[in-house]
């Protein structure tokens, strides 16, 4: 029998709100600097050629105005920067001290470029700077974009699907590929919000002709690509809090697509994820046992790969309810429309600001 979540999350929901008290206790003391990229804002940055942006991670400036709005309403003073150079500049310039007379936090979505390992860029320069920000290591960021090479170190942990990479520069791949006729999914190995799965297309039966498909996505991305098993089934989005020390799951989120959420082959591609193709429902009310099978998994994997601060973890669940990690995100979309907000509903802790402050008292807490 299943068990409602708002029960079942007790523990839970009392941290979160040790958390937010925490937070508002701190607002003398500290200022918020809210670095991110922001769609029409943020300039100056590489892009793909191709049908799917790099912008399609960004924030609006709405969302984005939303976060400072929400932490001047409790108490923070606030700066903003559309433009993580320009924040970098700023500390080396001596313009903002940290310290003087408050110490800073640092609530970073900024991933500008097509660089390799750019979401680590303001955590490890934030470190050797002795400020703290709301990411995990600037290691972790970079490692949890690696879809391939994550999924062959926590193949002790959990499940992963079948992969294969597609080196784009030496046009070939690497350790083997495909087998003929197995239903594949192509996407971008160290790319999220779902840039380079432009359609339902990224899903397929490997073939002798999908060398090439493979090769025009790498050749057009210029990118590496990463081929994965398709898991038919559901696909469930775990919200992760960590402070180094205590680490918890916010009730999990399920995709609906169509309103259904047997998924079958379909996959939240592009298209779908980025104009309002889909729905989030509260897995754990629907799947309490399997939710709480993943949510430990999901521990555990948060440990290993030292997942400090807010993280998420993807999965695939075939339909003999054996779950699959698809994607790990350092820096998950913190708007009214992402999985982490519904966590918070789901714990009846639905005002945007208990996510926010939630986020800055986890920060706070965390052993720098």
């Amino acid at each position: 029998m299943n068990i409602k979540s708002d029960y079942r999350f007790d523990k839970e929901k009392e941290f979160v709100q040790k958390l937010i008290a925490n937070a508002k206790e701190q607002c003398e003391n500290y200022i918020v600097i809210i670095v991110g990229n922001v769609v029409g804002i943020t300039k100056n940055f590489n892009d793909f050629n191709a049908k799917t942006s790099v912008t399609d991670e960004y924030y609006t400036l709405t969302q984005f105005n939303e976060i400072s709005s929400t932490l001047q309403k409790v108490g923070f003073e606030t700066l903003c920067y559309f433009d993580e150079m320009d924040f970098i500049q700023d500390v080396l310039n001596k313009r903002i001290k940290n310290n003087y007379p408050k110490k800073f936090i640092v609530l970073n979505f900024a991933q500008k470029g097509l660089v390799q390992g750019r979401k680590s860029l303001i955590p490890i320069f934030c470190e050797m700077n002795d400020i703290i920000h709301t990411n995990s290591n600037g290691f972790a960021c970079s490692f949890a974009r690696e879809k391939y090479y994550w999924g062959l170190c926590i193949k002790d942990i959990a499940n992963v699907p079948d992969s294969w990479l597609f080196n784009n520069k030496t046009s070939c791949w690497l350790a083997g590929e495909p087998t003929r006729g197995e239903k594949v999914i192509a996407k971008l190995c160290n790319q999220s919000s779902s840039i380079g799965m432009e359609s339902q297309k990224s899903v397929f039966v490997y073939s002798d002709k999908s060398f090439n498909d493979v090769l025009s996505i790498a050749n057009t991305y210029q990118q590496p690509v990463l081929v994965q098993k398709c898991i038919p089934g559901m696909e469930v989005e775990v919200p992760i809090f960590y402070n180094g020390e205590k680490v918890f799951c916010l009730p999990p989120s399920g995709i609906l697509i169509d309103d259904d959420y047997k998924l079958n082959n379909k996959v939240l591609s592009n298209d779908i994820r980025c104009y309002g193709g889909f729905k989030l429902y509260n897995f754990d009310d629907k799947f309490s046992e399997l939710s709480a099978s993943i949510q430990q998994q999901s521990i555990a994997i948060a440990k290993f790969l030292d997942l400090q601060g807010v993280s998420r973890i993807d999965y695939r669940i075939d339909n003999n309810n054996t779950a699959y990690v698809t994607d790990i995100n350092c820096n998950p979309h913190l708007t009214k429309t992402s999985s982490v907000y519904k966590g918070f509903e789901h714990l009846n802790l639905g005002e945007y600001k208990n996510m926010v402050l939630a986020i800055i008292g986890l920060t706070i807490s965390r052993k720098w």
